[in-house]
C-alpha cells in the first residue's frame, strides 16, 4: 500500500485517516465512515466537489470543473487520487 494521511473536513468535522494512493479520496473517506457527499460516482453530478487545501491529487476524469475551478483547488473527490504523501481536503468550502 502507498500510504498517505488524508485530513478530511466534512460538516463542520474533521477526521484525519490513513489513505492509500491508488484509492481515490471518496472510497477513502466512505472506508472511513465520513459522511462524504457523493451521486455518480463517475465525475459526472458535482455532489463530491471539495477544496484542496494542501497536497497534489491527479484527477482521473473530470466532466464537470472548469481549468479555473481546478486552479482555485476544487476538486471532484470521485476522481481524485492522491499523488502527495499528506493532504487536506475541505468538502465544506466548495
Amino acid at each position: 500500500m502507498d500510504s498517505i494521511k488524508i485530513t478530511f473536513k466534512v460538516d463542520g468535522l474533521e477526521a484525519t485517516v490513513e489513505g492509500d494512493k491508488n484509492k481515490t479520496l471518496l472510497d477513502t473517506a466512505l472506508e472511513n465512515d465520513i459522511d462524504a457527499p457523493y451521486s455518480c460516482k463517475g465525475g459526472a453530478c458535482a455532489t463530491c466537489i471539495g477544496r484542496l487545501k494542501s497536497g497534489t491529487v491527479e484527477l482521473e476524469q473530470n466532466y464537470i470543473l472548469t481549468d479555473g475551478e481546478i486552479e482555485d483547488g476544487l476538486i471532484i473527490t470521485c476522481q481524485a487520487y492522491p499523488t502527495s504523501s499528506e493532504l487536506f481536503l475541505d468538502i465544506d468550502d466548495n
